[in-house]
């Protein structure tokens, strides 16, 4: 049962991605899929997955120079 939560949060990830944008999706499925581990405290969660994508927009972003998604939120 884990499996197909993990396959499934994952599949609805890639679907979103379009819509979103990469860094805003990815945010959204580590989040996810923390709490669905039962990572606690919320904030915690949180916290992770807003520093995650911070520091992926900023290798990839800012110090490469590579656009990634350049949809709805960024």
């Amino acid at each position: 049962m884990r499996t197909t939560i993990n396959i499934v949060l994952l599949v609805c990830c890639i679907i979103t991605i379009p819509y979103l944008g990469l860094f805003t999706t990815v945010g959204i499925y580590l989040a996810a899929h923390m709490f669905f581990l039962g990572i606690r405290p919320i904030a915690l969660v949180g916290l992770v997955a807003l520093g995650s994508v911070l520091v992926m927009y900023g290798f990839f972003g800012l110090l490469l120079g590579v656009r990634l998604s350049g949809t709805l939120l960024v």
